[in-house]
């Protein structure tokens, strides 16, 4: 198993939440080998546990920085360094990164902006670790047994098919994955589309099939007016 799945699992497994690992890593731990190289390592973590999670990484020695997007563009993010997770600021915000303080220089550019007396950071481009180095967090929702994968509630999956287990090493299904990179931008960004292509051709062929229809009814309700990004990918 990837060394860098293990770096974080052997970090969260004394958390005390529950967490999932998912994006590129989970689909390459449910396909039993490595796809293709990977940049971000995403932690799923449920939204009541977000503080907490925060507070966690806080306690465990990592930099962790509140990401905010600016006039809309992938690359214009903000990072705001935690440093206080009591007030009201990080609760609207939705996902965090996690960084070493060593690696802060390789992942993280400080810019020439603030926010009251807050220093801002941008993200460096095109990022590969091959160690565990950064972190992203990404808060989902539950409720009850159903994992929700959508703002659209219709869009759910049982608990126990939307955290699996490799080596008792929890991650998130690959067709939820999958569903959250069916958007339009994963199809049409530079960056994304490469990625996002090479996923599903790898993916799909080992979904059983109920698992891939649930993925295509979620993307069918989820877009009910069709997604034409999608229709060379399924043939259609």
């Amino acid at each position: 198993m990837d060394e860098v799945i293990l770096q974080a699992n052997e970090i969260f497994k004394t958390s005390g939440f529950e967490y999932a690992i998912c994006g590129g890593f989970a689909l390459d731990m449910f396909a039993g080998q490595e796809l293709r190289e990977h940049g971000d390592f995403d932690i799923l973590v449920f939204g009541e546990d977000k503080r907490r999670a925060v507070q966690f990484l806080l306690d465990e020695g990592w930099f962790v920085f509140g990401r905010f997007v600016e006039n809309g563009s992938v690359w214009q993010y903000l990072f705001y360094k935690v440093n206080d997770i009591a007030g009201g600021f990080w609760d609207n915000c939705k996902n965090f990164w996690a960084i070493k303080p060593d690696c802060l220089p390789k992942v993280l550019q400080k810019i020439d902006r603030l926010q009251g007396d807050v220093h801002t950071y941008q993200t460096r481009k095109w990022l590969v670790q091959d160690d565990i180095e950064f972190i992203e967090l990404e808060f989902d929702t539950k409720e009850g047994e159903n994992y929700v994968a959508s703002e659209n509630p219709r869009i759910t999956r049982p608990m126990d098919k939307a955290i699996l287990y490799h080596n008792g090493i929890p991650y998130l299904a690959p067709e939820i994955i999958l569903f959250y990179k069916s958007d339009k931008y994963s199809f049409e960004s530079a960056y994304a589309k490469p990625r996002t292509e090479a996923d599903f051709k790898a993916i799909m062929p080992l979904l059983c099939g109920e698992s891939k229809k649930w993925l295509m009814d979620a993307i069918k309700t989820a877009y009910p007016d069709g997604a034409p990004w999608l229709d060379n990918l399924f043939g259609r």
